[in-house]
């Protein structure tokens, strides 16, 4: 099982556990009530002073640290960190984390060089040949020379 499925399962994990706990704090539990046990027979009735606003407020903030975990765990996705290398059909990046190599497909607006070391934001792609190939939206960090 990879990292990202690892991530994404608990993450899912707790978003579920997460919904399940404030659907639950809803459930009034019990029957339907006894005519000698002072219930009020399946009837909602809300509490005696209303709703507090720190409720609204755990609920915002619950729901806040969700989001941020979710945008904290997938920020980074499509982001490749790799030395470029100069080919004779362009440039390719060597992935250090699958050690594969990729060819770029870089926009204008974006300049590499051969022998930096960059972080690149784009999507990964292959060709009906099985050529790999990774289509560059954004320079995120140059980190200088490659070291060998």
């Amino acid at each position: 099982m990879s990292a990202r499925t690892l991530i994404r399962s608990a993450l899912g994990f707790l978003m579920v556990a997460a919904v399940s706990g404030s659907v639950l704090g809803q459930y009034g539990g019990g029957g339907m009530g006894s005519s000698t046990g002072g219930s009020t027979g399946g009837v909602y009735q809300a509490p005696k002073g209303g709703y507090k606003s720190s409720t609204g407020i755990a609920i915002g903030a619950g729901a806040a640290a969700g989001a941020g975990l979710a945008y904290y765990a997938f920020h980074k996705h499509g982001t490749m960190v790799g030395c470029v290398e100069a080919s004779s059909g362009g440039m390719n990046l060597m992935n250090e984390k699958d050690k594969n190599s990729y060819a770029l497909i870089a926009s204008n607006d974006v300049v590499l060089a051969p022998g930096e070391r960059v972080a690149l934001k784009g999507k990964k792609t292959t060709d009906d040949s099985g050529k790999l190939s990774f289509e560059v939206h954004k320079l995120v960090k140059d980190y200088g020379s490659c070291k060998q």
